[in-house]
């Protein structure tokens, strides 16, 4: 009894279709799952950075309400925000103030916070052309008391 050299040529040629079919579907996802990281990466750093300015305006619009509210400039609102933002608790790690965007109102006394966090990717961030896609910006203001 011999074994007909077509039906083992087949075997063979079916296995490799399969394994062929395996790589491509693991490549495939493999991408798939790669794009979907930094597409999500970036979603959730712009949503908790939007959060922790809020986070940060309020902290700071509080922590000016006793005093004086004419009397804080731009710089002294930036650096109790620096202040705010060294907490661990606050929610917005690696996050940086923007000095332009950060100060108080002297008439109506509203506090504005501007943050900058560079989300965490795998490939966004080594192509130049849309590694500003990772970068959030968020601002927000609170009205001292």
């Amino acid at each position: 009894m011999s074994v007909d050299n077509r039906f083992v040529t087949n075997i063979r040629t079916e296995r490799g279709i399969i394994v062929d079919w395996i790589i491509k579907l693991l490549i495939g996802l493999a991408i798939v799952g790669v794009i979907g990281f930094d597409a999500a990466s970036i979603l959730v750093n712009s949503f908790t950075l939007d959060s922790g300015a809020d986070d940060i305006a309020i902290s700071v619009s509080t922590g000016i309400t006793g005093g004086n509210k004419n009397q804080f400039t731009d710089l002294e609102i930036y650096d109790l925000a620096v202040t705010a933002l060294q907490d661990p608790d606050n929610g917005v790690s690696n996050a940086k103030v923007v000095k332009e965007g950060t100060g108080i109102d002297p008439q109506t006394g509203e506090v504005t916070v501007k943050l900058r966090r560079t989300a965490s990717t795998v490939i966004v961030k080594h192509i130049g052309a849309i590694k500003h896609w990772a970068v959030s910006t968020a601002e927000s203001s609170s009205t001292t008391q």
